[in-house]
């Protein structure tokens, strides 16, 4: 009901603010993962203010990721960033989903 619906939220001020805080960092990786197939496409500097925002935003979780996987290119499209947004992606539904049942009803 609140949030993006990317992750169920109960109601309660808490469970709305976890649950619209992990909805912006899934949102942001996707954003990443896509600039970073246009970045390859088109002329995009990775110098862009917005570039440098997502950025900043995901690579706290996706650089743990991405510097175990090796850098190989199928086409257009970069695997490590596919494998590591897919993993990441799936660590923040868990935890979000963790962190919502476990908060107290109403909160």
């Amino acid at each position: 009901m609140f949030g993006l619906g990317l992750i169920p939220a109960q109601d309660g001020v808490v469970h709305l603010l976890v649950s619209i805080v992990f909805d912006i960092l899934i949102i942001g990786m996707l954003v990443w993962m896509l600039l970073s197939w246009f970045m390859m496409m088109m002329p995009i500097s990775p110098g862009n203010r917005f570039v440098r925002f997502v950025d900043a935003l995901v690579s706290p979780l996706t650089d743990p990721i991405r510097k175990r996987i090796p850098s190989a290119s199928m086409g257009m499209l970069n695997v490590s960033y596919t494998v590591a947004f897919i993993f990441a992606w799936w660590a923040l539904r868990v935890l979000a989903f963790v962190i919502i049942q476990g908060l107290p009803g109403g909160w």
